[in-house]
């Protein structure tokens, strides 16, 4: 979408807004309590954090913090209170959903002079995921199948799309839920997140979907700074494995050219004018427990993916968009020829303060 389509349904961008609702009540609208500024920072692979800041707050008579009606601030804003963050423009009441999560912090300073603020910040649903270590053993089973599993048992709902493969046993040992499905996810190349929705996401990345933005240089995409790097990246990768069944080895392999999502030539295809013999190229070699040759493709593929998407990342910095979250396209153009094009999103930082709404995001990339 241009950015002249996004400006006529956000009122030229000129009113930012953002609400907090703790329960049933907007904090500042119902409960009466300022907050300066609110940021949000989702990503993909870890839980997303919000975090704002309450001013104004506290009674020097009463020694206490307290809401403009009175009741204690502290019963609201307690460990554990769920939020929703929404942020956008015109009418806060119809802002879109950034994030809902949990409160995990909360801190103040009492200054020599001044009244204290309280800084308040959480994480979303993904949290309770993070939390303790476990031992589990699924037996003759996909690993979409403990995904699904372990989402339900966290009640969250969830997006899962069927790992291709089914295997005799998959463990999970001394590892939080979190680590244990990062882990499942990086094998099969499929992003792992919790959305604004409390849903779980363990799919391939939406890295082939169209952009949700068309920004251009000096025209709302306020800065990018692009870093094309072939060090650490390679034209193969082979998984070694034994079939103790068949008595034989099992070798996946990969090759440049099949990344996900590929736009222009990737890194390992641009090793072939470094090295033109192919058996001297760069390969990765692993040893991996799989236990079919599919299982072996499947590893070796999803190493090429997540080693290629290291070789062109960005930083950027925009106009505040609440259409730019993970697992997500922008396009940027008036960058040249090289680096105009569209781009997956990794990570998007949302702040409103004194100072206006602005968008950070984090890019990353298999070709240029």
């Amino acid at each position: 979408m241009e950015l002249a389509t996004l400006a006529r349904s956000y009122r030229e961008f000129y009113a930012p807004a953002f609400a907090l609702r703790i329960g049933r009540d907007d904090l500042m609208r119902d409960l009466v309590v300022a907050v300066s500024q609110v940021e949000v920072d989702l990503v993909l692979g870890a839980t997303s954090r919000f975090s704002f800041t309450v001013v104004d707050c506290y009674s020097h008579k009463l020694r206490k913090f307290q809401t403009g009606r009175g009741g204690d601030l502290l019963e609201i804003l307690k460990f554990g209170a769920e939020v929703e963050v929404c942020l956008g423009y015109g009418d806060a009441g119809s802002t879109p959903t950034a994030v809902r999560g949990v409160i995990t912090e909360i801190a103040t300073n009492f200054p020599e002079g001044g009244s204290p603020e309280l800084a308040v910040a959480g994480f979303d649903h993904g949290f309770p995921l993070t939390m303790g270590k476990n031992t589990r053993t699924w037996s003759k089973s996909r690993d979409s199948a403990a995904a699904a599993k372990i989402a339900s048992f966290h009640n969250l709902k969830s997006i899962i799309d069927l790992t291709p493969e089914e295997r005799p046993q998959i463990e999970q040992k001394d590892v939080s839920d979190w680590e244990f499905l990062k882990k499942l996810a990086d094998d099969n190349h499929y992003e792992l997140y919790v959305d604004e929705r409390k849903t779980l996401h363990f799919a391939k990345p939406n890295d082939k979907a169209g952009a949700v933005a068309q920004l251009r240089y000096g025209e709302g995409l306020l800065s990018f700074k692009p870093e094309a790097n072939l060090a650490g990246q390679f034209s193969r990768v082979e998984v070694y494995a034994w079939d103790s069944k068949a008595k034989k080895p099992i070798v996946g392999v990969a090759n440049a050219g099949e990344e996900s999502g590929l736009n222009g030539a990737s890194a390992g295809q641009r090793l072939k004018s470094f090295v033109l013999d192919s058996e001297k190229r760069p390969t990765l070699r692993l040893q991996q427990p799989v236990f079919t040759q599919a299982e072996a493709n499947q590893r070796a593929k999803a190493a090429l993916n997540e080693n290629a998407k290291k070789f062109l990342t960005g930083e950027g910095e925009t106009i505040g968009l609440p259409e730019l979250r993970p697992d997500r396209r922008v396009e940027l153009a008036n960058l040249g020829k090289a680096f105009s094009k569209v781009y997956y999103i990794q990570q998007a930082t949302h702040k409103i303060d004194a100072g206006g709404y602005r968008t950070k995001f984090k890019v990353k990339e298999t070709g240029l």
